[in-house]
């Protein structure tokens, strides 16, 4: 009896340590970030609900109000080297940058900064 509550222990520990070593792993949008800032420590993107995106062009406001958007966050943190691409995190948009994604068009999110409007377009995976 003893036995089978310490061999069930164990297969209950590896289990739960096999189920969280799986999820700590690198995404392949996590991948896709670190290539293209090791490619351009230069380029402007973000990681927003699993989904990357890179910068396509900057906006006016008359433009920004033409298209019908919905609010879809703010940044939270910044990109350094020594980090992987997390969630909510940007290489150039400051901390607390709003982000507003298009209703027509979900793959185009725009940010909203002191200097205007910036428009991104999410980065397929592979």
């Amino acid at each position: 009896m003893v036995t089978k509550v310490i061999y069930f222990f164990l297969l209950s520990t590896v289990t739960i340590f096999s189920i969280v070593g799986c999820t700590a792993e690198t995404s392949a949008t996590q991948e896709v970030a670190q290539t293209l800032m090791k490619e351009d420590n230069n380029s402007d993107i973000f990681l927003i609900e699993s989904i990357l995106y890179k910068k396509v062009k900057t906006v006016n406001e008359t433009e920004f109000k033409s298209v019908n958007t919905t609010s879809y966050g703010q940044i939270s943190m910044n990109y350094n080297k020594n980090k992987k691409f997390q969630s909510g995190m940007a290489s150039v948009l400051p901390i607390g940058t709003k982000l507003y994604r298009s209703v027509e068009n979900p793959e185009y999110v725009y940010s909203s900064e002191e200097r205007g409007y910036t428009m991104y377009k999410s980065v397929p995976e592979g």
